[in-house]
């Protein structure tokens, strides 16, 4: 799974990048331990994520709500997980989406989207306490993950934008670091199919990362707290 992970980059870079139509504006973006939406004491702490769309024929950026905000609950933080949309070994996409109301209408209407990450978080699964890895690629800017989003509608007659990561089987990689889920990777070449391809085109696309796209290092367990933004948390634990 994808349930942590971290954003350091300049809005130039990001639109250089990813060919986005119009001027990037000044300045970027730095999270180091990024989280979906969560509840604290204080309330809800709402994370916005710039995320990759098609529109109007050209890709776009927008900042969407994570994680996935189904329709029903009007802009209400679920009480499950919807950060990530996993995928099963065993049968197609379209046959798991099928049986999950929360990603389903976004699947049936072809709204995709890419997401952008300097990094990620994942804990072996098989270490006590569990062990937190930082995931970073090798000779890219941005890990650039499949996503799915939808909207919600508010209470105000306003509307709210929020997105999902889709997950599928390890890499080697994920297998080693003692984790059994992965994010689905996108490569340049194959952006414009999962924005706008065909559903059968797009579902080609699930499958685990190549071995050689990604690194990791073992940070320390501060990470554990989702508000946690310490910069030892991009060394190596």
């Amino acid at each position: 799974m994808c349930g942590r992970g971290g954003l350091d980059y300049d809005w130039a870079r990001l639109w250089e990048y990813f060919s986005l139509a119009d001027t990037a504006p000044a300045g970027g973006i730095r999270v180091l331990n990024l989280s979906p939406s969560w509840r604290g004491s204080d309330g809800v702490h709402w994370s916005r994520v710039p995320v990759i769309r098609f529109d109007g024929g050209e890709r776009r950026p927008s900042g969407l709500v994570w994680p996935l905000i189904p329709r029903w609950l009007k802009g209400e933080l679920p009480k499950f997980s919807t950060a990530n949309c996993r995928s099963e070994p065993d049968q197609s996409f379209s046959e798991t989406v099928a049986g999950k109301p929360t990603f389903r209408t976004a699947w049936k209407r072809d709204q995709r989207c890419l997401v952008p990450f300097s990094w990620f978080f994942e804990w072996d699964q098989h270490s006590k306490p569990k062990q937190p890895w930082r995931v970073l690629p090798v000779d890219q800017p941005f890990l650039v993950m499949a996503g799915l989003w939808d909207r919600t509608p508010l209470a105000d007659g306003d509307s709210l934008d929020s997105f999902t990561i889709v997950t599928t089987g390890p890499n080697q990689l994920m297998t080693d670091i003692g984790h059994h889920r992965s994010p689905v990777m996108l490569d340049p070449a194959d952006w414009d199919c999962w924005l706008s391809g065909d559903k059968e085109d797009a579902e080609q696309l699930i499958k685990p990362p190549p071995d050689e796209l990604m690194r990791a290092h073992k940070v320390t367990t501060r990470v554990n707290n989702p508000g946690y933004q310490g910069g030892d948390l991009l060394e190596e634990g």
